[in-house]
C-alpha cells in the first residue's frame, strides 16, 4: 500500500493523498490499517507507542524509521516506513527529490542520520 503513493510531491504540511510530508505520509499509510500515530516527527519517534528498534539490523518491514537530519538535538525530525532488505519509503523534503521515495538505509546520509525505529503493530 505505501508503494502506491511513489511519486506523490513533498509539501510542508500535507497530510496526503495528493501531497504529503514525512510524517503526514506514515500518518495517512498507517491509518489504513487501523492504525493512529502522532502527527509530527517529533511525536511519532518520542512517544512511547510500540517497541523501539535501536539498530537497523533489528528492523522488520513494516516498523517506522527515524532521523536525526536537522543539527538541532532533536533525534527525530524525520520520519519513514522500514521496507526491509535495507530499504525505507518516505516523503522526501530534499530538494533533489521532494517525493514519496525509497531510499537506501544500509550505507549514505540516512544510514548515518538513523536514529531508531518503532514497531506498533
Amino acid at each position: 500500500y505505501a508503494k502506491t503513493f511513489l511519486g506523490t510531491p513533498y509539501v510542508y504540511g500535507a497530510n496526503g493523498p495528493n501531497s504529503f510530508d514525512c510524517t503526514g505520509y506514515t500518518k495517512y499509510v498507517f491509518a489504513k490499517y487501523g492504525i493512529s500515530l502522532p502527527r509530527t516527527a517529533y511525536d511519532q519517534g518520542y512517544s512511547n507507542y510500540g517497541t523501539k528498534i535501536n539498530n537497523i539490523s533489528g528492523l522488520k518491514p513494516g516498523d517506522l524509521v527515524f532521523f536525526d537530519t536537522i543539527s538541532d538535538g532533536d533525534l527525530s525530525d524525520h520520519a519513514g516506513i522500514y521496507l526491509g532488505n535495507g530499504q525505507f519509503i518516505h516523503c522526501s523534503s530534499s530538494v533533489s527529490v521532494m517525493s514519496v521515495v525509497i531510499s537506501d538505509l544500509n550505507s549514505g546520509f540516512y544510514n548515518r542520520k538513523f536514529s531508531w525505529g518503532r514497531r506498533v503493530f
